[in-house]
């Protein structure tokens, strides 16, 4: 981009307006079943529950909370969902909700008080008619298949062939318990029942709004009791593994060209911008890495650590894992190769920060892998609070049983970026993790499928980063006759998607967006696979001395790689906020030549709209483009609006009621209509439109729809349509303005040009679509609106978030063909003029 001008950062240009959504969501309602045999049938059944609770009762320690009640397993009908809102109320407290071989099953703690609560309501459900002859309670019951004691399993939200089989075996557990206003505090319940169970329990625990996590590690025969003593357990996960097998690859002594690239880097010494590498550690003595990071700089999560591996190359056998060196190198220089064939200086506008969260050797003893990410992060912040900080995650776990579904380790993350307690906003870019296991003999794509994205990767507020590859060059003589595995601009071979995962109705789409991950060779018989250095991508080694050159690969070096774009942006526009960083890169993002023609091939087999929803789960919004994301240009223009709106509010009125949607933010650009005019009516122009916004994790499994939904809230963004007039336009979204406008009909003008369109857009926490057209209709689409959806803090108003401001950032772009269009000037000039009539 020859002529590289900065973006327009847009304020004060917002209408705030009354919202009610014209969305009007309905289910399908509850099937009826047959009412004197069903209600009787679980009339019996609540009573067995009852029945078997008193016998358990007496055999069990003293409670450890006030609050006294029994555990139930309600099982939902196939196909059927469970009315949740109905199982959590003032009788009935919702602690977790999974699907089994198609069903809702809820684990639901009805207090003694309440105990007879559910029979009166199968009591009316038999005897009471609503309108039209109804039962009763009819929504609730009918859904019910079956009531049953819970037990130990009710209480497991992973999938269930990793409970533990062996049951006088202690293990490690995430025991996850409902925050209470009680006498005593989650931690206090934690360590009583520890103590009554002769349980261990971690020092580490983890502290959402509403719930309290621990790590205990006790046998099967240890926590049966649990249930009885405690009356605020919501739910028990496996705790988690994080492996430590990384690449390992052969390395080429540098040391002349190390020297001599480190003589041309210049370090911006005032700059207050990093890259928090959270992985094995860096060596800030190595010849390069020390030129942009020091000891200083640097934390482990256990003091006892050390803060990176030192190779010793008299102990071969002692720990050394260089991965966090290697990421280092990528994320400070990009590419080494370029960097050290390049004769010209190398300027840096940001520092590298080392946060080991693994340990020297093993695994570690398994902790709350959000908790080490984030505590070892808040160490780094703490150092150095003026910092603005990118957090480059390249370290992944397999995924739950439900792949997509948030964890702990991906709900701490976002709570971490979201920052409600601190308000500081924080961009995590994680990798999607790696496919160990390929085979020469399947297409990429199809391995792709199956590759589910690992976890903390799933993470709403995050970059999440793939990997696609252009190295398809084979010039050594170890593998003459192989040939690349990926085509150029193809998926890299070893990268995860979100295509099977098996949370995808409420899952955002991961990856957002691929970098260079390297390629594999393919044997001359087609029946093996190599990681050969020649496709792979140069950075540091983790070695002071000896080989200073290792060679990296995969989604590791994809999310290092993208890191660094982020780092630029934020040190070139550092007004940003993180939310804009993470919108500008997945819109400068498009995807290569070879991705549209696996677009067109999806197309021959499905409707559009899925084949583009499988493009977003493989390869996200594509390849980022550092030049555009970082400049506008005369004929290539950006704005961005950094805005705020309060998505709920409770009329006093309703003091009881749940919150309702509050308000719309509506935006009329200055637009660039003169030169617009000017240009030939064949000429195809893009507009390119990206809201960005972080969200408060509700990561209890109960659910997650309606006042279970994961996210907080959500917001959408709508483009007037060529042809429609404003006042369509608004009653088209919001509800409040069908008053201004009598005989709205629906939606006027040309809504078609949309790579995505509207449905595809309901996704995350990141919306991001590109509308292709004339310059004639382009003249018209000046107008948009940012408006509210629902999440936890509508329905959860005791919690009163419904009261909070969220943040968000809203990126447009005009892209002209032709180089010399200058709408650039002309919007600058109408901001101009706007600022100074304004003065």
């Amino acid at each position: 981009m020859a002529d590289q001008k900065p973006h327009l950062l847009l304020s004060g240009i917002g209408r705030n307006e009354d919202f009610q959504s014209r969305n009007q969501v309905r289910g399908a309602g509850v099937p009826r079943r047959d009412r004197n045999a069903h209600g009787i049938a679980l009339r019996q059944q609540y009573s067995d529950a009852l029945a078997r609770h008193q016998a358990r009762q007496s055999k069990t320690l003293a409670p450890i909370t006030d609050e006294t009640g029994i555990y139930v397993e309600i099982v939902g009908f196939s196909d059927v969902e469970l009315p949740l809102d109905k199982l959590d109320n003032r009788a009935f407290k919702l602690r977790s909700c999974r699907k089994v071989d198609g069903r809702e099953v809820a684990t639901v703690f009805i207090p003694d008080p309440q105990r007879d609560a559910f029979q009166k309501k199968v009591h009316e459900y038999l005897n009471k008619d609503r309108a039209k002859g109804k039962p009763a309670n009819q929504a609730l019951i009918d859904s019910i298949a079956e009531v049953k004691l819970a037990d130990l399993r009710s209480f497991w939200t992973d999938d269930l062939a990793l409970f533990p089989k062996v049951t006088d075996q202690p293990v490690w557990w995430e025991l996850w318990l409902k925050k209470r206003a009680t006498d005593l505090s989650a931690s206090e319940v934690a360590e009583q029942l520890a103590e009554r169970l002769n349980a261990e329990l971690s020092n580490t625990s983890l502290s959402f709004f509403d719930s309290f996590v621990i790590l205990i590690k006790a046998s099967v025969d240890q926590l049966e009791s649990a249930p009885e003593l405690i009356a605020n357990l919501e739910e028990l996960r496996r705790a988690k593994q994080t492996p430590n097998a990384f690449i390992s690859m052969p390395a080429k002594e540098q040391h002349e060209w190390a020297d001599e690239l480190a003589d041309r880097i210049r370090l911006d010494e005032s700059t207050t911008t990093a890259i928090t590498v959270l992985d094995t550690g860096v060596n800030f003595h190595h010849p390069l890495l020390s030129q942009v990071t020091t000891q200083q700089l640097a934390q482990a999560w256990e003091s006892s650590w050390p803060l990176y591996d030192d190779y010793q190359p008299t102990s071969p056998l002692a720990p050394y894992n260089d991965h966090g060196s290697r990421q280092a190198g990528l994320a400070a220089l990009g590419e080494l190769d370029e960097s050290l064939l390049a004769t010209h200086e190398i300027w840096l506008a940001y520092r590298v920060e080392s946060g080991r969260i693994l340990p020297p050797a093993g695994n570690n003893d398994p902790e709350l892998y959000g908790a080490i990410t984030v505590g070892t992060a808040a160490k780094l912040e703490i150092d150095n609070p003026e910092f603005s900080r990118v957090y480059s995650l390249a370290v992944t776990s397999p995924a739950d049983s439900i792949s997509g579904q948030p964890s702990s380790w991906s709900a701490e993350i976002d709570q971490f970026a979201f920052g409600l307690e601190d308000d500081l906003q924080r961009l995590f870019v994680i990798s999607a993790g790696n496919n160990q296991s390929l085979y020469a003999t399947v297409d990429v794509w199809e391995q792709l499928y199956l590759a589910e994205i690992e976890d903390p990767a799933q993470a709403w507020n995050a970059l999440t980063v793939g990997a696609y590859t252009e190295k398809t060059t084979n010039d050594d003589p170890d593998f003459t006759g192989w040939s690349p595995f990926a085509k150029p601009g193809d998926v890299a071979p070893a990268s995860r998607s979100s295509v099977n995962w098996g949370w995808q109705k409420q899952a955002p789409y991961k990856p957002d967006v691929v970098a260079e991950g390297g390629n594999r060779l393919l044997s001359p018989d087609g029946t093996e696979v190599s990681d050969a250095d020649v496709v792979s991508l140069l950075t540091t080694s983790g070695r002071t001395s000896g080989q200073l050159f290792e060679t990296t690969k995969d989604t590791s070096a994809a999310c290092a790689l993208v890191s660094r774009q982020a780092a630029l942006l934020m040190a070139e526009y550092p007004d940003y906020w993180p939310e804009t960083i993470r919108g500008l890169i997945v819109h400068s993002a498009e995807w290569t030549p070879r991705m549209w023609e696996r677009f067109g091939l999806l197309q021959k087999d499905q409707a559009p709209s899925n084949a583009a929803k499988t493009m977003l789960r493989c390869v996200g919004h594509g390849v980022p483009s550092l030049e555009r994301a970082r400049y506008s240009a005369n004929h290539a223009l950006t704005l961005i609006v950094q805005d705020t709106l309060q998505p709920f509010t409770k009329p006093r009125a309703k003091a009881s009621g749940d919150p309702k949607l509050n308000e719309m933010q509506l935006y009329q650009l200055p637009w660039p209509v003169e030169e617009l005019r000017k240009l030939p009516p064949e000429m195809n122009i893009k507009l390119r439109v990206t809201l960005s916004y972080f969200i408060e994790p509700n990561p209890g499994r109960r659910g997650y729809r309606q006042r279970y939904s994961y996210q907080s809230h959500g917001l959408r963004f709508k483009v007037i349509n060529p042809g429609q007039p404003l006042r369509n336009f608004q009653a088209a979204i919001n509800k409040v303005a069908n008053d201004t406008v009598e005989d709205y009909q629906g939606v006027e003008g040309d809504k078609s040009g949309w790579l995505f369109g509207t449905n595809l857009k309901t996704y995350g926490s990141l919306h991001s679509d590109t509308w292709t057209g004339s310059a004639a209709d382009l003249t018209d689409m000046h107008t948009l609106a940012v408006y509210p959806v629902g999440g936890w803090w509508k329905y959860r108003a005791g919690e009163e978030r419904w009261q909070n401001r969220v943040r968000f950032s809203l990126i447009v772009s005009i892209d002209v063909p032709d180089s010399e269009v200058d709408i650039y000037s002309e919007v600058e000039n109408l901001i101009q003029t706007s600022v100074q009539v304004e003065t």
